[in-house]
């Protein structure tokens, strides 16, 4: 194999390895998840560059903690994001800098007539640690070539800093006006003589809980609080040939009910939705990917709606 079809395998095969986080869903817990392959091993010393577009209409503003029941969002933005890799105690890690922005417009029928509001601006800054603790050795890109994985095991740690546009007399806001943490535990499974096999299949299971902090100028009230909100991600993906491969996706989000002024609203949440990927090798430096999810089932307070996010991952 030369090297520019090995280059295009491995591009193809980590697809959007570096990304790990999604726009649009600021804070924590994600309403679209991580994406399928987003820890799969890369080589030392990986720097990326992923710029991200996000469609979707539901009840969510910029998150799961923002869902509005009976309300309308249409979400449309981007995001800007570095990824570095680096190496601890010999297994391969990565830092990510993400910086979102978009428009979040919200209509709601009362008495028969439309109402409608929007906010655009600047989104939450999200920090994001990823640490290989099994399965993820630092690998220079010879070694990467050669390397048959299987069982991966990876420590995710994220902030959410609160730099985002926000008014509490809006319906819908980019910012959340809190800090928040999410902490999550991606594991995988490879079936495959290497990354580079055109026939690569990967099980991969992401728990994550994230925690919120207090709102101090709420829409309502003086002060609310927000239960954790707790995800169990899964991907099942496939490499069709050297440069393309697809995954069938699926997202179960629960909890996150708020309290305003020491009052339970009564809103906890639970959402089930399924979604699919697909993955292309542009050229030896540049991929792209192409996710759709859809809610299939949730509780009244629950996510609703589809989201299509559109991923491309430049090579620095």
């Amino acid at each position: 194999m030369s090297r520019r079809a090995r280059d295009a395998a491995w591009r193809a095969t980590l697809g959007a390895c570096s990304a790990l986080s999604c726009l649009l869903h600021t804070p924590p817990a994600q309403a679209q998840g991580e994406g399928p392959r987003a820890y799969a091993l890369a080589p030392e010393g990986s720097q990326l560059l992923n710029i991200y577009g996000e469609f979707g209409h539901g009840d969510a503003s910029f998150d799961p903690g923002s869902a509005i029941p009976g309300a309308k969002v249409d979400l449309h933005g981007g995001i800007i994001e570095y990824s570095h890799g680096f190496v601890i105690r010999a297994n391969a890690g990565s830092l990510l800098v993400s910086l979102p922005a978009g428009e979040a417009r919200r209509s709601v029928t009362v008495g028969g007539v439309a109402q409608v509001d929007s906010s655009s601006g600047i989104g939450d800054m999200q920090i994001t640690g990823a640490f290989g603790v099994m399965g993820s050795p630092a690998l220079q890109e010879k070694e990467y070539e050669n390397y048959q994985p299987r069982f991966a095991l990876t420590v995710l740690t994220r902030v959410y800093l609160p730099t985002g546009a926000y008014d509490r007399s809006a319906p819908v806001n980019l910012g959340q006006n809190r800090w928040a943490l999410q902490l999550g535990l991606p594991l995988a499974w490879y079936l495959g003589r290497s990354f580079l096999d055109p026939h690569l299949t990967s099980f991969e299971l992401l728990p994550s809980v994230t925690w919120y902090g207090a709102n101090n100028e709420p829409a309502q009230g003086y002060h609310s609080s927000q239960a954790p909100i707790v995800q169990l991600e899964t991907h099942l993906t496939r490499n069709l040939n050297p440069s393309l491969w697809v995954s069938f996706d699926s997202l179960i989000i629960d909890g996150g009910e708020t309290t305003t002024d020491g009052v339970s609203d009564h809103n906890r949440q639970r959402s089930f939705q399924l979604g699919g990927t697909v993955s292309v090798a542009v050229s030896d430096t540049v991929s792209t990917s192409l996710s759709y999810t859809d809610a299939i089932s949730r509780n009244y307070s629950g996510v609703s709606g589809h989201t299509i996010r559109i991923v491309a991952e430049f090579a620095l």
